[in-house]
């Protein structure tokens, strides 16, 4: 053929294609390939090309307006360019469609001048951009698409759409993406009317976010970056508004009460500020007016002199209400002078006043020693006041221990939700704990951009991770972060979507766990945070039981938590309490595998660690962010519809209520708490909220407690009056005491792994804690004795290495109980004659560890 042929044959076939043919057409390389349709010509393919240059260009242009080659002309790039600015001008709302980021790629127009470029360029994906212009990245960095770029930008920033780079650089760690999430909000929020807007579902105060989960997905809101948060709490005040909602938070209504209270408090703290100007050098300074404790709130108002924050001279105000509650206690009329109101027993009482409002958990400990140190530096004033001949006695301040607070356990219904919730939390983070599956490569497609990451992953990198930032890469991995840059694949979601622990370890992947602990375990939030890996010991070296080590800081520091102590099946524990915390310990240590790889040595043993950003420990502060999540997730509702109240805190009461209601003895629940007495559990019941029946049931447990100590007399006819027994009950005397019913122990003994049914009790160990045992008179000394003898061991050491530890420490909280003249229900007295008898009651105690 003749090359006219040839190009009439190329301009028929040409023609004679439809749209969609066209579209189809092979490409190599921005132009068409024609080696398919000059394959039976005998001239060579490219010579070929060279003559019929004229009509394979026309062609080719057709291809690009038909955008399936790219631009390579820069009057055409920069036309196009012109008429989308063009466009966009003309009608604003295209820009809401152009894409943003801050990523500038590898362009020498940075140069590390980040602030520069952003500013005059904007945060336009360069990506949509070369997208939108059918032409390689490279092309839009000329000078004149750059000219027309800064055009672009500057109607982004006119219409809202982007915000001044320079007012939002530092709003975050990604400020591209945080911006780019607001302009599809805003995109969806302006297209909507006013009856749309009406119907929209609120949460609180907010906007429910599933009603535009379908532009940005929840996962990614879990928590809002700042400038998406301010267009959502924005939109959100303007729905409430619109609907006539006056919704107010109960911070909110707390901040209201709060500052109305202050204003009262600001006109009666601007007197006591006059008076610190007021000089008290002698006693003629003081007032003769003598209102309401005049004198006294001059002598605070001058001791304050050396504070001078506000907060620091509102401590001595609020010590002078306080010691103007103290002097009212007394009986010291309002209008008395200075004189009365100030002696040398002063501090001592006003110390005792102090101590009795932290008894009735009116005060904490902290708050009354500020009050009482504002009290002594008034006091330690007067002393330089003239005329006044005046000293005090000094008291030191009150020992810092825990307050009783009084929380409200959660109710069935409550619980119910919460178990729900954390079911399922936990099952999606075990999904995380699965081992790796190799890509099934037979049924893959492999054509898909992200199978093609995972062979890469696999065959290169050899299933270990790596990160953009990871300073040291095989050449393998180098090639994987390379392919997902290239193709903007989002390396997390990679590695979810494929099951690889990663470093990558949320607050709320962690902060499931810690519920979970704090709801099994009844623990406070800040001990179990503070847990170390080696803290659980499936075999205490001492008592061969398992048990977890934790610091309480406000007790008496480590302690131990002896675990499987009771018998019960609760809701919340579906396994024993071994193998929970087992469970945990192991879950917890292989989800935190990889960013502890990252970690700093302090934090390398902590057991509940988190790598959001940065690798750091689990605190309150992430705790509460994890709250606040699972709470608007799965919409937890109390028992009067409102967004329920989950926290740590609140799991304790409710674990201590679903015990009371299995029928656990007050003792092993006093071992759960960690309490060093019977008392300290017997108040903490009596301060917890629980419905009528666990009440009921609680109180019955503590009068049973107090009711053990049944009182015998000495002489010997009133004795036998009270052991009459028949075949059925017989009363045996044991180590400890008499016992009523040898045959017929509580239900704890019963459940001992010791107990043979239908033998006579043998745990002679257990008899204090006992409902069976009469102590009378008689056994005071022998049990005083037998106190004297388990401290002495104990300051020895001689049982320290023995299984029997744990039963000295039992018996010893036992007999301080019965013993001590403020708990014992024996009078002084007996308690005081039975003490002098033991000197002369020798027991084997002693001797017997050994044997």
């Amino acid at each position: 053929m003749t090359l006219n042929e040839f190009r009439g044959s190329l301009n028929r076939w040409w023609q004679g294609l439809s749209v969609a043919q066209k579209k189809a057409v092979p490409t190599s390389r921005n132009k068409i390939d024609l080696r398919y349709f000059f394959i039976d010509a005998e001239i060579d393919y490219f010579k070929l090309r060279k003559h019929l240059k004229e009509e394979i260009c026309e062609i080719e242009k057709e291809l690009k307006e038909l955008r399936i080659l790219l631009n390579d002309d820069d009057e055409v790039i920069e036309t196009l360019m012109s008429d989308f600015i063009y466009e966009c001008k003309v009608n604003p709302d295209f820009l809401w469609d152009i894409e943003l980021s801050n990523k500038a790629g590898n362009s020498k127009l940075v140069a590390g001048d980040f602030d520069s470029f952003f500013e005059k360029f904007g945060l336009i994906n360069k990506a949509y951009l070369a997208n939108k212009l059918s032409c390689k990245a490279n092309r839009l960095d000329t000078p004149a698409l750059l000219d027309l770029r800064k055009q672009l930008n500057q109607l982004l920033l006119e219409n809202g759409v982007s915000l001044p780079y320079s007012q939002i650089k530092n709003s975050s760690h990604s400020v591209g993406y945080d911006l780019n999430n607001r302009r599809i909000f805003l995109k969806w929020k302006n297209s909507l009317t006013n009856a749309e807007k009406l119907a929209l579902p609120m949460w609180g105060n907010a906007i429910d976010k599933l009603v535009f989960s379908h532009l940005i997905p929840p996962e990614r809101m879990r928590v809002m970056l700042p400038l998406l948060n301010h267009e959502y709490q924005c939109f959100s005040r303007e729905i409430s508004d619109l609907k006539g909602v006056n919704y107010k938070t109960v911070k909110e209504r707390d901040d209201m009460r709060t500052e109305k209270a202050s204003d009262k408090e600001e006109s009666k703290i601007s007197v006591f500020l006059t008076l610190r100007k007021k000089p008290l050098s002698s006693i003629d300074d003081f007032s003769s007016e003598n209102r309401f404790y005049e004198d006294v709130q001059h002598a605070f108002a001058v001791g304050s002199l050396k504070a001078t924050s506000k907060s620091g001279i509102s401590n001595y105000h609020i010590g002078y209400k306080h010691y103007c509650g103290f002097l009212e206690s007394k009986g010291v009329p309002p209008d008395s002078s200075f004189k009365d109101c100030f002696e040398a027993w002063s501090l001592k009482d006003f110390k005792e006043y102090l101590g009795n409002k932290i008894g009735n958990d009116e005060l904490s400990t902290a708050h009354a020693n500020t009050t009482l140190s504002a009290a002594r530096m008034t006091l330690s004033k007067l002393k330089s006041v003239r005329n006044f001949d005046f000293n005090y006695y000094l008291v030191d301040g009150f020992e810092t221990v825990r307050e009783s607070v009084a929380y409200k356990p959660y109710s069935p219904n409550e619980r119910k939700q919460i178990h729900k919730m954390l079911e399922k939390e936990m099952a999606l983070a075990r999904k995380k704990l699965s081992p790796y599956q190799i890509l099934d490569r037979y049924s893959a497609n492999l054509d898909d951009p992200k199978f093609q990451a995972r062979v890469i992953f696999e065959d290169y990198c050899n299933r270990v991770p790596t990160y953009h930032d990871s300073q040291e890469r095989t050449e393998g991995q180098n090639k994987f972060i390379s392919f997902i840059s290239t193709r903007r694949l989002s390396l997390p979601e990679l590695y979810d979507e494929w099951g690889v622990i990663t470093r990558r370890v949320m607050a709320r992947d962690v902060g499931v766990y810690v519920l979970k602990m704090a709801q099994v375990l009844g623990m406070n939030l800040n001990p179990i945070l503070d847990l170390d890996m080696d803290d659980y010991q499936a075999h205490h070296p001492l008592t061969n039981k398992p048990c977890l080590t934790y610091w309480k800081e406000r007790s008496m520091g480590e302690k131990m938590l002896h675990l499987d102590l009771f018998y019960a099946n609760l809701q919340w524990l579906t396994m024993s309490q071994k193998n929970f915390v087992e469970t945990i310990f192991d879950e917890v240590t292989l989800l935190t595998s990889e960013a502890r790889k990252y970690v700093s040595i302090e934090l390398s043993q902590r057991l509940f660690i988190n790598f959001g950003t940065v690798p750091k420990a689990m605190n309150e502060r992430s705790m509460s962010s994890v709250y606040s999540e699972l709470i608007e997730e799965y919409k937890l509702k109390n028992d009067d519809g409102e967004p329920l109240v989950l926290t740590t805190t609140r799991f304790r009461p409710t674990l201590v209520s679903e015990l009371i209601e299995a029928g656990v003895s007050l003792r092993e629940i006093q071992y759960q708490l960690g309490h060093s007495s019977i008392y300290t559990t017997m108040n903490y019941l009596e301060n917890l909220e629980f419905d009528r029946i666990t009440r009921d049931k609680a109180r019955k447990a503590i009068e049973d407690i107090y009711s053990n100590a049944a009182y015998a007399s000495i002489q010997d006819a009133s004795s036998h009056q009270h052991r009459r027994f028949d075949e059925t009950q017989i009363i045996m005397k044991t180590p400890l005491g008499g016992c009523k019913n040898i045959f017929e122990p509580p239900e704890f003994i019963k459940k001992s792994s010791l107990y043979v049914k239908g033998k006579p009790c043998s745990q002679y160990n257990k008899c204090l804690s006992c409902e069976n045992v009469m102590l009378t008179e008689k056994h005071l000394p022998e049990l005083f004795a037998m106190q004297r003898d388990y401290l002495a061991t104990l300051k020895s050491g001689d049982v320290v290495n023995t299984p029997y530890y744990v039963v000295v420490l039992e018996n010893l909280s036992l007999l301080d109980d019965i013993l001590n003249t403020e708990t014992s229900e024996f009078e002084e007295d007996v308690l005081t004659k039975a003490k002098e008898d033991s000197l002369f009651i020798e027991t084997t105690i002693v001797d017997s560890w050994g044997s």
